[in-house]
This record gives C-alpha cells, structure tokens and sequence, in this order.
C-alpha cells in the first residue's frame, strides 16, 4: 500500500470513528431532548394549570379588590362627608372661640370698670362713714351745746329778770338822782356829753381799724365818747367807742387824728395826758 492509501485510510478511520462519536452524540442527543420535551410539556402543564390557578386567584382577587375599592370609596365619600361637617362645625366652633373671647375681653374690661367703680364706691363709703361719724360728733356736741344754751338760757332768763327787777329800781334811783339834781340846777345829760377822767389799756388790735380797750361801761364808757391813746408820753391818736360791755368796749381808731401804729399795751386816758 502506498503512502497516499495510508494516509487515504487513516483519513477515513479518522472519519468513521468521528462520525460514530457524532452519531452517538446525536443519539445521546436525541435522547435527551425527548425527556426534556416530555419534562418541559409537563412543566408546561404544570404551568398552565398554575396559571389557571392564578387566573382565578387573580380574578378572585380583582372582584375582591373591586369590592373593597367599592367599600373603600363608600367610606372615602362618608369621610369626606364627615370633614366637611367637621369642618363647618370647627368653623362654627372657631367663630364661637372669637366669639367667647371678644365677650371675655368685654366682660374683662366690665370687670376691671367694676372694679374701679367698686374701689370708688369704697372710698366714697369710707368717706360717707367718716362724715356720718363727723355729723354724730357734731350733732352730739350741738345737743351738748344745745343743752348748755338751754341751761344758760334758763340762767341768763333768771339773771334778766333780776336785771329787770334791778332796771327798776335803778329807774327809781334814777328818778330820785335826777330830782336832786334838778334841785341843785344841775341838768343831767350834760353830765354824760363827755367820758369821766377813766385810764386803761388797748387790749387788743384788729385789722379793720378796731381796737378793743379795758374800759367799759363800770368805767362810765358809753358809745360816742372818744378816748385818747398814748405810748410812754407819745401820742397816737385817737378812737371812737362803738359798743360797750361791762369790762370793756370796742374803738374805731380816727385815721384823721392818728399820729402813730396802736398796738395792745398803749395807755388809753379820756383825757389827753
């Protein structure tokens, strides 16, 4: 056999045990496919019968859903209708609050009027008791005054008529005086045209051009007469008696005779020196 058979037959050995690996392989392949097949329909099956399953699970699911959306939206428009009555009452409820607080605002400043008007009403009472007090210490005092003015009253009305009872008698003396001296020549009212030769003293000094002077109507002073004030040998001027008492009488100082300031103290004569 020559080199090119050799070679001739060694290539279709080659080739024959190549062809049987792939034939095997074919085989093995074939093989192998139909179960796979067979395991592929069967999980096909499976599959589709799980599909199904879930088909109807899924339908179930949807009517489910459908259903709880339904009750979902049923309960979603009664919320909502809810909100709103809670909305309208919350907006009743806030203007209410306004409300409530302008009248507390209202009834604080009533109050604090209140207040004050009570503090006022307070004062005002303390004041009312403080002159009811003043008005019974006054009117307990003029029922004591009232009381002495009623005691002096009654004495003053037993001195009057003592005083009346002493007038007439001085009428009386008077009467008999009067006669002597008509006996005598004498005229009695020359014998009061002028003060008799008295000396006192100013008692006191007014600011209305008065002055009160120790001489009275024990003294022979009687309205009219003038009387002459003097101050360590210096003249001052001269007053004019307007009434008398017993013990003393009051002067209107003659601004035209007046040579100096009378004070109490000054002498008083009714003649001059």
């Amino acid at each position: 056999m020559t080199l090119l058979g050799k070679v001739f037959t060694l290539t279709i050995l080659v080739l024959s045990v190549i062809f049987f690996s792939v034939a095997v392989a074919v085989n093995s392949t074939h093989i192998n496919q139909k179960k796979e097949a067979e395991r592929q329909k069967t999980l096909a099956d499976n599959a589709t019968r799980e599909k199904e399953q879930l088909q109807g699970l899924l339908e179930s699911l949807k009517r489910e859903l459908a259903i709880e959306q339904m009750a979902r939206r049923t309960a979603l428009a009664a919320l909502q209708t809810q909100v709103s009555a809670l909305d309208t009452e919350l907006s009743a409820k806030e203007k209410e609050l306004r409300d409530l607080q302008t009248a507390h605002t209202t009834l604080t400043a009533a109050e604090k009027s209140t207040t004050e008007q009570l503090a006022a009403r307070s004062r005002e009472n303390e004041q009312l008791r403080e002159q009811i007090k003043n008005t019974r210490d006054s009117r307990n005092q003029l029922v004591q005054k009232l009381v002495a003015a009623k005691d002096e009253y009654n004495r003053l009305q037993g001195s009057f008529q003592t005083l009346q009872e002493r007038a007439v008698q001085l009428r009386l003396e008077n009467n008999l005086v009067t006669q002597k001296l008509q006996v005598l020549g004498f005229k009695p009212d020359t014998l009061l045209d002028a003060p008799p030769e008295v000396k006192g003293e100013v008692l006191d000094v007014a600011s209305n051009g008065l002055v009160v002077v120790s001489l009275g109507r024990d003294d022979g002073i009687r309205e009219g007469f003038t009387l002459e004030v003097h101050r360590s040998g210096q003249y001052l001027g001269r007053v004019k008696v307007k009434t008398v008492r017993d013990d003393k009488a009051v002067a209107e100082v003659l601004t035209g005779y007046q040579k100096g300031y009378i004070r109490a103290g000054d002498s008083v004569n009714s003649k001059l020196f």
